[in-house]
């Protein structure tokens, strides 16, 4: 008498690993990804404004109403840079956790961010109400208020392009 063979099945084996989990099935884009696209999306714009929009209202409006645009234009990019920064932020904690600050990723942000706060919330003020006030009195104290009014706009000009740079760094870095 034979025994009665049955074929064996083999289950196939399941690498654990690459099995999706329901939260990761659901993702549609990484962090990582989308703090790429939002800083990309912030240096980007800042950069295009600074090289093409800004000399291009300058040459094409009178000089009050250009800078009047340009202003309301670098407080949207001031703003919008802090969203970005955050979302950069949050995404180097969750991907370094406590490394983080050994990454140049992490320096790039905390300093950018710095420099956009500082120029945004210290010096652009500043410029505004160095602005307001020549033109008010723009002929009894053109010559004083002139010199200052052009270091504290330089200086704001040159944290702007600043920030900028450490932007395309940040961007490489990724």
């Amino acid at each position: 008498m034979s025994k009665s063979h049955k074929p064996k099945t083999v289950k196939p084996k399941i690498n654990k690993s690459k099995v999706a989990t329901p939260l990761a099935r659901k993702e549609i884009i990484s962090i990582h990804q989308f703090s790429k696209i939002a800083m990309t999306f912030w240096i980007g714009g800042s950069l295009m404004s600074a090289l093409v929009l800004f000399p291009i209202l300058f040459k094409t409006l009178d000089p009050v109403t250009a800078s009047e645009i340009v202003g309301q234009l670098l407080n949207l990019l001031a703003y919008i840079g802090i969203v970005c920064l955050l979302i950069a932020l949050i995404e180097v904690i969750i991907n370094h956790k406590l490394a983080l600050i050994k990454t140049k990723r992490f320096w790039y942000i905390i300093a950018m961010d710095s420099i956009l706060i500082v120029n945004h919330f210290a010096i652009f003020p500043m410029v505004y109400r160095l602005r307001q006030h020549i033109s008010e009195v723009a002929h009894q104290i053109l010559s004083v208020q002139a010199n200052v009014f052009d270091f504290w706009h330089s200086l704001s000009a040159v944290t702007f392009i600043l920030s900028c740079i450490l932007g395309v760094f940040y961007l490489i870095e990724m």
